[in-house]
């Protein structure tokens, strides 16, 4: 299963393994701010959550670029972008002014960034090179990847300036930021050495392919040799996985996960109140608006559920959806302020599950705004729909599908 998903088995085993790594840390984390650890704040568990969430979307982003959007991505380059992401996260958590930190992990950095913006560029080149049947210039990839390194440092380096100037800085934190964004680009440097050189020996190593056409994609990777372009592109074609049906079946029972979240959130509101009452006056009004927030909520779910199972996919359905991100913006910010009274108020427990309700109504909210269904259809139909409904019958073929469909498949075409 891993060699559908990932291509190679081997880029899934890193993938989970540093994906699991992340998971553990921020668990661990969680379990020292319950322990009440030195240095263990609801601040810095809210912001280790954020890298874990960004940690696991940079090592995601080119498993859904390759399974997606048929784009071979070089499985070396899938790995080491897993490694220095769990590396870059374990490090800026937990451990400070060390010169592994320091100068070892930007020159990491700008190598291994220098590495994907040198695969762009070159395979862009290459494929420019073979329109006009001339030869590919790895001089012209190094010295673009090398300038878009660059170009990137010094727009870091103005919006640090830009903090120097409006805010008190250490003149500390201004030698350390030089002395990492010299080895950032050193580091880009040294893969511009390595890649020019690497890239003329082996002209198929850094090259992007799309294999839509995936017959085709297979006899040129047996034309070139290249190994790791045949076996991807042979695995990821063969997955025959119906994951449209899996999405139906997932959504299906959707609303038996809601049902779990309110269960939660209601926990959370009652807990909340209790802890928040002996604060009286705040207390008792964040107390009221998590109440109103849950009813809100509940209320807005329940008629969701009603307008799905009638396949009322219509207008309804989209100022609901409206209502919906203005419940959960509402809820957003009643928990970063509960978060925030329980930090200052040393409310361990409390403090964690805003943390955790905090980031899973983010991620909601998202999804409210950028899943489907985007366009709704009219609640009224039109003259000529509703004479094909009253008068006219359906076709056998519309008639035969609609009878063999079954109910989940139903829901899932509405959603």
């Amino acid at each position: 299963m891993l060699e559908k998903i990932f291509g190679k088995k081997s880029t899934g085993v890193v993938y989970i393994v540093c994906a699991g790594v992340l998971l553990l840390s921020l668990i661990g984390a969680a379990v020292y701010f319950l322990a009440n650890y030195p240095n263990a704040s609801l601040y810095s568990l809210f912001v280790q959550a954020l890298l874990t969430a960004f940690s696991l979307a940079a090592i995601s982003a080119p498993v859904f670029i390759q399974k997606r959007f048929k784009f071979f991505i070089p499985p070396f380059i899938e790995i080491s972008l897993c490694v220095y992401s769990v590396l870059l996260f374990l490090l800026t958590r937990f451990h400070t002014e060390t010169i592994i930190l320091n100068s070892f992990l930007p020159a990491v950095g700008g190598f291994i960034l220098s590495m994907l913006f040198f695969a762009f560029f070159y395979s862009a080149l290459a494929r420019t090179a073979e329109k006009k049947h001339r030869h590919i210039s790895p001089l012209k990839a190094a010295l673009f990847t090398w300038l878009t390194s660059f170009a990137l440092m010094l727009a870091l380096a103005g919006l640090f300036a830009l903090a120097v100037f409006t805010a008190q800085v250490r003149s500390s934190s201004i030698q350390l930021f030089m002395t990492q964004a010299a080895h950032f680009v050193l580091g880009s440097l040294l893969f511009c050495i390595t890649g020019y050189f690497s890239a003329r020996s082996h002209k198929e190593r850094f090259r992007i392919y799309s294999f839509k056409n995936p017959e085709t994609t297979v006899k040129y990777a047996v034309e070139k040799k290249n190994k790791d372009l045949y076996t991807v592109v042979r695995n990821i074609s063969k997955d025959r996985t119906d994951y449209k049906k899996a999405l139906s079946y997932a959504k299906a029972r959707y609303y038996f996960i809601r049902i779990l979240y309110l269960t939660a959130y209601a926990a959370y509101t009652v807990h909340t109140c209790i802890a928040f009452s002996k604060m009286k006056g705040l207390g008792y009004a964040i107390g009221f608006a998590l109440i109103s927030s849950f009813v809100f909520t509940a209320v807005v779910y329940v008629y969701e559920y009603i307008l799905y199972r009638k396949n009322a996919v219509n207008q309804r359905l989209r100022k609901l959806k409206i209502a919906k991100a203005v419940a959960r913006s509402y809820s957003l910010v009643l928990l970063l302020t509960a978060m925030y009274v329980a930090d200052y108020n040393y409310n361990k427990l409390s403090g964690l599950f805003s943390v955790g309700m905090l980031l899973f109504n983010l991620c909601l909210m998202i999804y409210n705004i950028f899943g489907k269904p985007r366009y709704y259809p009219s609640s009224k139909k039109s003259p000529k729909d509703a004479e094909e409904t009253s008068g006219g019958a359906p076709s056998e073929g519309t008639a035969k599908e609609q009878e063999q469909s079954t109910p989940h498949e139903q829901e899932s075409k509405t959603l």
